[in-house]
């Protein structure tokens, strides 16, 4: 095998400081690096948080809103979003449930206090 041939088999070693995303692990291949690197994650947390001022939903049904008004976003870069919203205090769980298609509870989400000043 050739040294050309190596090196393009052989991602580049991805840091997780300077201008690498950090959405991606250091030990990802270069394609994971690739896509985080064009992942909206601003947008997707936007997206959530405008929905959620709506009416509170579950992540089922913020997945199939986003679906059905032709969002780039998957499932789990909306799940993530609502998490990080989470986290930051913005969204809280309403103390309800609803059932999946596979009759599984899901928690329903809401804006927090914080979330809807």
């Amino acid at each position: 095998m050739s040294t050309t041939i190596v090196a393009e088999l052989t991602p580049p070693i991805h840091s997780t400081f300077g201008e690498d995303s950090p959405r991606a692990r250091r030990t990802d291949p270069v394609t994971s690096h690739e896509a985080a690197d064009t992942n909206d994650v601003s947008k997707s947390i936007g997206w959530v948080l405008d929905t959620l001022a709506r009416g509170p939903l579950a992540d089922h049904e913020l997945v199939l809103m986003g679906t059905a008004c032709g969002l780039p976003f998957t499932g789990q870069r909306l799940r993530t979003a609502r998490a990080a919203l989470v986290a930051a205090g913005l969204v809280e769980a309403s103390g309800l449930y609803r059932l999946t298609k596979s009759n599984r509870r899901a928690i329903v989400w809401q804006l927090s206090e914080e979330g809807t000043r």
